[in-house]
């Protein structure tokens, strides 16, 4: 089981990666096509002539030959949308991390900014924008600002596990407080306390020592994406409380693993496992529990 598991976690990894990478990608795209549906508003009440600064920085990159404007309108569209679409992975990244909301698109406009003035002024094609007229560095800003919070929209609404997600308490999960496959972790369950406060803890290490006092056994639930042999894995934590419970077995299950305390043990269930309190973060799985 365990060599499966460690020859399976690269492809899992990979095809999360390709995952985010695709997410990142539409989300760049929208950002792009909202800034470019503004930026031809704007051109038809201001009489704005199109920027092909876009299609000068791109020639540079790639060495290409000076020929005229109009002869460059294709590669002044593939850097405009390109150049967008391709940050897009990095809001995703930065969503799927915790990093959501105004502020993140508020950094990720700075991104965006400065990615475009290190390319168009490195290679010539652009000046600094302190140098431009106060009107198109308004326009510039507006137009910039409009892709990083779209591209931030959206890519915040195609995020998964952000801030490592749990499910706690769903009804409609479908899943049921018993089970008959023999393993037990799921009966005699009885309602969840509320916590005293809302605040995270960091896990310990495994093995750090504790008073027994504080710490406490806990039967909890992990799901971990992509198993098809059973829907959960049953495992018994050492923490000091539930919450603290699950981020250690989710960190122990890995990367997108979703856990969940079904009950606290008993000094008798404590003792029939031979669980030692003071290895505060030790997780023990199980294949059959009988609780």
């Amino acid at each position: 089981m365990t060599s499966d598991r460690a020859r399976s976690e690269p492809i899992r990894r990979g095809a999360d990666l390709g995952a985010t990478l695709t997410r990142g990608l539409l989300a760049g795209a929208a950002g792009v096509a909202a800034m470019t549906l503004a930026e031809k508003v704007e051109q038809h009440v201001t009489g704005r002539p199109n920027s092909f600064v876009p299609a000068h920085t791109l020639r540079r990159i790639l060495g290409l030959p000076a020929r005229p404007d109009r002869e460059r309108i294709g590669l002044n569209w593939t850097m405009h949308w390109g150049q967008g679409i391709a940050l897009g992975p990095l809001r995703m990244l930065m969503a799927e991390r915790g990093m959501r909301g105004s502020v993140a698109s508020f950094l990720f406009l700075n991104i965006r900014l400065i990615n475009d003035q290190a390319l168009e002024n490195l290679t010539g094609a652009g000046a600094p924008p302190w140098t431009w007229p106060r009107d198109e560095q308004r326009i510039d800003l507006l137009h910039k600002a409009i892709y990083a919070f779209v591209a931030g929209y959206v890519a915040d609404q195609l995020a998964q596990n952000a801030d490592r997600e749990r499910r706690h308490g769903h009804a409609d999960d479908g899943r049921t407080s018993t089970t008959d496959d023999g393993r037990g972790l799921l009966r005699n369950t009885r309602p969840r306390r509320p916590r005293s406060d809302g605040r995270l803890r960091r896990p310990p290490e495994p093995g750090q020592a504790a008073s027994n006092a504080a710490n406490r056994a806990f039967g909890v639930r992990v799901d971990v994406p992509g198993r098809s042999d059973r829907d959960s894995i049953p495992v018994l934590v050492i923490a000091r409380d539930e919450q603290e419970a699950e981020l250690v077995a989710a960190e122990a299950a890995g990367s997108n693993a979703q856990a969940e305390v079904f009950r606290e043990l008993t000094a008798a269930e404590i003792r029939e496992h031979r669980l030692d309190l003071n290895r505060r973060g030790s997780v023990t799985t199980l294949a059959v529990l009988n609780l």
